[in-house]
């Protein structure tokens, strides 16, 4: 097993989040940003909002696959390092929206 993960586009993990069970898609941009456009299907779950008491409630079951999606002021992998923290264990890497080629729901 490597030590090194490959990181998905967002384009994959969106098309994995949909087609996996179990699965939801995470966006850590601010809430403003994602109201400008975001992936169809995606929750919004903002960086800073990432605390034990909210995420617990919204997300109780802890092996669900979260795909953690974000952009390049917001990264994914420091939401990941927040929801690891807090006993997720399927937590992936979703890419960048500045990479996303498609329509974005407002």
């Amino acid at each position: 097993m490597s030590i090194f993960m490959k990181k998905l586009t967002v384009n994959q993990a969106i098309n994995e989040a949909h087609t996996t069970d179990n699965a939801m898609l995470i966006d850590c941009r601010p809430k403003d940003e994602f109201n400008h456009g975001h992936v169809t299907g995606a929750i919004n779950i903002p960086l800073d909002k990432i605390t034990e008491d909210r995420i617990s409630r919204r997300l109780p079951d802890k092996t669900t696959r979260l795909y953690i999606i974000g952009n390049y002021g917001y990264k994914p992998n420091d939401a990941m390092r927040k929801f690891k923290k807090l006993g997720y264990k399927n937590v992936v890497f979703g890419g960048f929206m500045e990479e996303h080629h498609g329509l974005l729901a407002r």
